[in-house]
């Protein structure tokens, strides 16, 4: 049985369809997200939320490492930055997004978080024409959020600014953890160790709260971590892989749609006919988004096999390019 490997399959995507397949894993990772937000608000109630997410960040960890099974002592020095700098971004940025939830509306949340990844998307926008697309998702994420400002707490507001600040650096890092660097950290071994780290460094307000921890709060904190960690930023890094940190910034604008829809269905969230205006216009940006992704698949898979040459240069492996490309 073949090995599975990030660089594999992404190789075995035709560039015709890179596009579309990058759209799939950023919205599958997006609705695991939001779904397991809006369970893990559930232990709200009996812990904080930075402790709810070292706990979730500490289940996530068990399970990539069972699964990835990387090897820490095969790093090397010039590993270690990728792999600590992404585990904290990805702390701050989660723990800073629970802690907005538990004072505004989850799409209002993941709305504002999306701005980081939408500061991105502008800085890789090279035709006006793709720039046009990038505004009328910005004006969804406006009419989304706007109405309920005055509403909710100002509070809930700075924390998920701060989210969306850390959203910009994971956007950026999801598209380069494992392509730049040694065999150790490819793939997902670069991911998984960074969880691990994000697990380590969230220890002092996880750790307390362990031991009170029942059944059905460990049922929530497995399922939360395996859909909102495992799940999410294994797909997102899947798609970083074979596509550009810009094209995944605007893919990232279905994320106020998926936690708006969500927080609806299962947390009651009922918000304004504004709203769910910019929820159809984002919706429709990132539609016409995919079209264009799908027309310039093939320069972006050429990219991605340029960067396989570089990468393989500094690992002394050979490069997977698709065969389309030869």
């Amino acid at each position: 049985m073949a090995k599975f490997t990030v660089d594999a399959l992404a190789a075995k995507i035709p560039s015709e369809h890179r596009g579309t397949a990058a759209l799939a894993l950023v919205m599958l990772g997006s609705i695991s997200l939001q779904v397991s937000t809006a369970f893990a608000s559930d232990l709200f109630q009996q812990f904080t939320p930075i402790a709810v997410t070292g706990m979730r960040m500490a289940v996530a960890a068990v399970i990539l490492f069972l699964i990835v099974r990387p090897n820490p002592f095969a790093l090397k020095a010039s590993d270690w930055p990728q792999v600590l700098l992404y585990g904290l971004v990805v702390s701050l940025m989660t723990g800073s997004f629970y802690m907005a939830v538990s004072y505004i509306p989850l799409g209002i949340a993941v709305t504002v978080e999306y701005l980081g990844a939408f500061a991105i998307s502008l800085l890789g926008v090279k035709r006006v024409r793709d720039s046009f697309i990038s505004l009328g998702a910005l004006i969804g994420v406006a009419l989304i959020a706007g109405p309920t400002f005055e509403s909710s707490h100002l509070i809930g507001y700075l924390f998920a600014v701060m989210s969306a600040t850390c959203m910009g650096g994971y956007t950026f890092l999801s598209a380069h953890l494992g392509t730049k660097g040694s065999p150790a950290v490819s793939g997902l071994k670069g991911l998984s160790l960074s969880i691990c780290f994000s697990a380590l460094l969230l220890t002092p307000w996880s750790a307390p709260s362990f031991p009170r921890v029942d059944f059905n709060g460990w049922f929530l904190l497995v399922m939360v971590g395996f859909l909102g960690v495992v799940v999410t930023y294994s797909f997102d890094a899947i798609a970083g892989r074979i596509t550009s940190p810009a094209v995944i910034g605007v893919l990232f604008s279905l994320d106020p749609v998926n936690g708006a829809i969500i927080g609806t269905l299962l947390l009651g969230q009922v918000l304004s006919i504004w709203s769910y205006v910019g929820i159809v216009l984002i919706a429709c940006s990132g539609a016409l988004l995919v079209w264009q992704t799908n027309k310039s698949a093939i320069k972006i898979s050429a990219n991605t096999a340029i960067l396989d040459v570089v990468v393989s240069t500094r690992t002394q492996q050979l490069p997977i390019i698709s065969k389309d490309l030869k």
